[in-house]
């Protein structure tokens, strides 16, 4: 698994920072064009501006809805062979919203399963040494290219880009 964990503070109450995330036109103006509800079960998409040739668009579906607390959706580019995880957990703080963002990619790694070394060595056991090192791996942060270049860009500062530099300033227009 392959996962994005930011949190960031805005010194604006849950409920306003909850519409900048779940209001379609307040999305459009910081994060991309949409047909978004907040409705559990409901699909949309993104629609990302990307190089010309590649389709932008990303198919979603709104799996969780807590208002104001936890929005969770899928996230599904053309370029992708399952959809990710998109989670937003809003928190009350003094003098404002802690907003923590997390971002999944659940990866089926195919391993290999070799002739055991050992008599006593099942095939059982070196499949799960090999999927323990694998997940170490990538949990300390090796970073590897995904199959999108859409979802590549968030997890290569897309995200932190909005929710830093972009979000604000729909937050201060609201």
């Amino acid at each position: 698994m392959i996962k994005l964990n930011m949190e960031v503070f805005y010194a604006y109450p849950p409920q306003r920072v909850w519409q900048v995330i779940t209001n379609r036109q307040a999305l459009a103006a910081w994060l991309m064009e949409n047909d978004f509800q907040p409705r559990i079960g409901h699909k949309f998409r993104f629609q990302h501006s990307t190089l010309p040739g590649i389709d932008g668009s990303i198919d979603c579906e709104v799996i969780e809805l807590d208002e104001p607390n936890r929005l969770s959706y899928t996230w599904q580019d053309k370029l992708m062979h399952q959809p990710s995880i998109v989670t937003w957990t809003l928190t009350p703080v003094d003098g404002g919203t802690r907003l923590q963002l997390k971002h999944q990619i659940l990866q089926h790694e195919t391993i290999k399963l070799e002739q055991p070394q050992h008599s006593a060595e099942t095939w059982q056991s070196q499949f799960t040494h090999k999927s323990n090192t694998v997940t170490q791996t990538l949990s300390i942060g090796r970073y590897e290219p995904l199959n999108s270049v859409i979802i590549d860009s968030f997890f290569n500062n897309g995200w932190n880009y909005k929710l830093k530099e972009i979000l604000p300033q729909i937050l201060k227009q609201s």
